[in-house]
């Protein structure tokens, strides 16, 4: 059972996520909850999870199968996402291809494949004491610019500062681990688009 750090911890991560979401939300096309679209790829941020004393959410983007020719280049497309975020100084904790399966009616399905990113942080990382101690002097200095919201049950300045700092820093990572995923998308889609054009070249002189 989680305690009640954690449970702030957990509660301010959240909102640093659903900050990120409702950007991305008004920046492209909106989906329904923590989902969103562009450039005809769904993409999706999941809920924060509570890991004993660590976060971790989940990142996911549709496959565009309508581009590909077949499974084949479904891993291969999946495989090249991997290896365009391989370099980021953040690595996901985990990677996968997952496939679902939705029933469209009838006996009909309809099978959809999606790359998700799993990324976990540690709070010693969400909240380092350089950052808090430079919330903090930014505060006393000027009370009125840097105001720090009065959080129920934390009564201390340097605890209500902690707690902005993982919101500040979740909203933060969030934005730049989808706009990566973004990027190699758009990356990767040029990559196959290219490959597929080539290939009907052949075809047609053959």
């Amino acid at each position: 059972m989680s305690n009640f750090r954690q449970q702030l911890f957990h509660q301010f991560a959240s909102q640093g996520l659903a900050l990120s979401i409702d950007v991305f939300k008004t920046q492209y096309q909106p989906k329904k909850e923590n989902r969103f679209n562009f450039d005809d790829i769904t993409y999706e941020i999941g809920p924060a999870r509570l890991d004993g004393d660590s976060i971790t959410f989940e990142i996911s983007s549709k496959i565009p199968q309508d581009e590909l020719d077949d499974r084949e280049d479904f891993v291969s497309y999946f495989s090249t996402i991997q290896d365009f975020l391989k370099h980021d100084a953040k690595q996901p904790s985990a990677i996968d291809m997952e496939s679902i399966v939705q029933e469209m009616g009838g006996e009909e399905t309809k099978e959809r494949d999606y790359v998700r990113l799993r990324y976990n942080y540690l709070f010693s990382e969400m909240s380092s004491d350089a950052a808090v101690a430079a919330a903090i002097a930014r505060c006393q200095q000027d009370p009125a610019a840097h105001p720090v919201p009065d959080i129920t049950n934390v009564n201390t300045l340097a605890g209500r500062v902690v707690l902005v700092c993982v919101q500040d820093f979740m909203q933060q990572e969030a934005t730049t681990r989808m706009q990566r995923l973004i990027e190699a998308n758009q990356e990767v889609r040029q990559t196959f688009g290219k490959h597929l054009t080539a290939e009907a070249g052949v075809t047609d002189k053959a």
